[in-house]
C-alpha cells in the first residue's frame, strides 16, 4: 500500500488553501503516467490539463469543491463524454458515447480530475485484468472507480493491498456504465485511505432519475470524526468461509482490540451462492449483450453473406472466448428446456441467501469474511474455476449488501459486510479499524 503522497483529502485541502496549484500538485502524477501508461486504456494529457485549468478557475472564483484537484481514474466500462469506452472488448472498440456516466458527472462537478480510463477485462466480467488497484497502489491516481459484480474488483484490490468500498446496490447510479449483470453490477471506490473513499462516496451516492435501479434515498453523509471504540459492536465470522482461508486468529485479535465482540456463526445456505450467481449472472449477461449485433454500434465483421451471417461473425469475432462461454451458458439457462430447472431455482436460492443475511443481522451488527481463498487458482480457464476465486463474495452481491475490503497485513485482507443501506455505520466501523491498523503498523 502506498503512502508516498498522503491522503487525497489532504492534497485537496492544500489545493483549496492555496498552498499549491492544481497543476503543480498533479504534475508528478501526469509525468508518471506519461512514462508508463500501461495501466491506462486511455490517457490524454491535453484533456487532463483542460480539466485542471477549469477546476483552478472555479477555485479562483471562490467555489467550494469537496474533491478539488483529486486525481481519479475510472474503468473503461464507465462512459465518459466523447471518449472511447471499449469496456475491454473488441466489440466496443472505437465506441465514443455522446453522454457520460452520472458518477463521472458528479465527480467533475465536485472538482475531481479524471486522469484517464483504466483497463478492465472484457465487460469487467473477470477482474484479474482490472488495473485500477495497481494504479492506486502506484499513486498514478489517488482514487479509482470501477464496477464490481461479485468480487471481480474486491479480489484484485486485496491483491494490491488497497481499500475497496462496495456501496449498497442502488445507492450509486449505474447510469452510463456498460452493463454485465444488471442486478449485481455496482460502481465501487478504490483508495489507499478509507477517509478518501468515504468523501468520494458522499459525492457519487444518491438518487438518479435516469437509473431505474437507483434508490430514492439521499446521498450518504459520513461523520467527520472516527468513532473511538467498537464497544458493544457484534461482528460475526462466517465459519464456512473462514474454513477455506488463513488469518482468522490474527484478524480476530485485531477486531477485539478495537472493542468489538467477535462470534463465529454458521451460515451453510451461503455456500450455494456460487452456483446461483453463475446461473443468474450468465443469464443476465446474455440478455444484456444481445444488443451487440454488429449493426447499431460496435464491431462489424467486414465479410458476410447475409444478415444472419453478419450477426454470427460479428459476435464470434468481437467477443473473446471467456465471454462467449458465459453468453452461451446464459442463453442455455434462459431456454425453455432449462429455465424452470435452473434459472428459477437459482432465483429461489437468491431469496434464501437474502433471508439468511436478514436472520444473521438480527444477531450481528456486521459480518466478516476473508477476501481470497487459500486454494485460489489464477490460471484457471473455466467459468466455475474463475468464480471459485471469488466465492466469498457471491452471497453479498446476490443480496445487494454493502461491503468494505480492508488490507490487514502480510498481504491479508478482510471484508466487512453491513446491512443494506446502512453504509454510514459500516464506514464508521471500518474507519476505526483502518486507523487502528495504521497506528499499529
Amino acid at each position: 500500500m502506498s503512502n508516498k503522497i498522503g491522503t487525497a483529502l489532504s492534497l485537496s485541502a492544500n489545493i483549496q488553501g492555496g498552498q499549491v496549484s492544481v497543476l503543480d500538485a498533479l504534475s508528478p502524477m501526469i509525468n508518471s503516467i506519461e512514462q508508463d501508461s500501461s495501466l491506462f486504456a486511455l490517457f490524454d494529457r491535453q484533456s487532463v490539463l483542460n480539466q485542471i485549468q477549469k477546476v483552478q478557475q472555479r477555485l479562483d472564483a471562490g467555489e467550494s469543491l469537496p474533491l478539488a484537484g483529486i486525481p481519479v481514474g475510472v474503468g473503461e466500462n464507465i462512459c465518459t463524454l466523447n471518449e472511447e469506452t471499449a469496456s475491454g472488448s473488441k466489440m466496443l472498440g472505437g465506441f465514443k458515447p455522446p453522454f457520460e456516466a452520472t458518477s463521472v458527472t458528479k465527480l467533475k462537478e465536485a472538482g475531481a480530475i479524471i486522469m484517464g480510463k483504466l483497463r478492465v477485462d472484457e465487460f469487467a466480467c473477470d477482474g484479474l485484468g482490472c488495473t485500477a488497484p495497481q494504479a492506486v497502489a502506484q499513486d498514478q491516481v489517488l482514487l479509482a472507480f470501477c464496477t464490481d459484480t461479485a468480487g471481480s474488483l474486491r479480489v484484485p484490490a486485496a491483491l494490491a493491498e488497497v481499500c475497496c468500498v462496495r456501496p449498497s446496490y442502488g445507492s450509486v447510479s449505474r447510469s452510463g456504465t456498460v452493463a454485465y449483470v444488471s442486478s449485481m453490477d455496482q460502481i465501487c471506490i478504490l483508495g489507499n485511505h478509507l477517509g478518501d473513499c468515504s468523501a468520494a462516496l458522499e459525492v457519487i451516492s444518491g438518487n438518479d432519475p435516469t437509473d431505474s435501479t437507483s434508490c430514492t434515498l439521499p446521498a450518504f453523509t459520513f461523520p467527520k470524526d472516527v468513532v473511538s471504540s467498537l464497544e458493544g459492536t457484534k461482528i460475526g465470522f462466517i465459519r464456512e468461509f473462514w474454513e477455506e482461508a488463513d488469518g482468522l486468529d490474527d484478524i480476530t485479535v485485531w477486531l477485539q482490540a478495537s472493542g468489538a465482540q467477535v462470534e463465529t456463526l454458521s451460515l451453510p445456505a451461503l455456500k450455494d451462492a456460487l452456483e446461483a450467481f453463475i446461473i443468474i449472472g450468465t443469464a443476465e449477461a446474455s440478455a444484456n449483450m444481445a444488443r451487440f449485433d454488429g449493426i447499431k454500434y460496435g464491431y462489424q465483421t467486414p465479410h458476410y453473406d447475409n444478415l444472419f451471417d453478419l450477426y454470427i461473425k460479428s459476435r464470434s469475432e468481437g467477443f473473446n472466448r471467456k465471454t462467449k462461454e458465459r453468453l452461451a451458458l446464459g442463453s442455455l439457462m434462459l431456454s425453455s428446456d432449462y429455465y424452470h430447472s435452473y434459472y428459477e431455482k437459482a432465483m429461489c436460492v437468491r431469496r434464501m441467501v437474502l433471508d439468511t443475511f436478514v436472520e444473521a443481522f438480527q444477531k450481528m451488527d456486521f459480518l466478516a469474511t476473508p477476501v481470497i481463498p487459500t486454494s485460489a487458482d489464477w490460471n484457471t480457464q473455466t467459468i466455475l474455476g474463475a468464480e471459485q476465486n471469488n466465492r466469498f463474495h457471491h452471497a453479498s452481491s446476490l443480496a445487494g449488501l454493502p461491503s468494505i475490503v480492508l488490507p490487514f497485513r502480510d498481504a491479508q485482507s478482510v471484508q466487512i459486510i453491513g446491512k443494506s443501506f446502512e453504509d454510514v455505520a459500516l464506514m464508521s466501523t471500518c474507519s476505526l479499524l483502518d486507523d487502528q491498523k495504521r497506528r499499529d503498523s
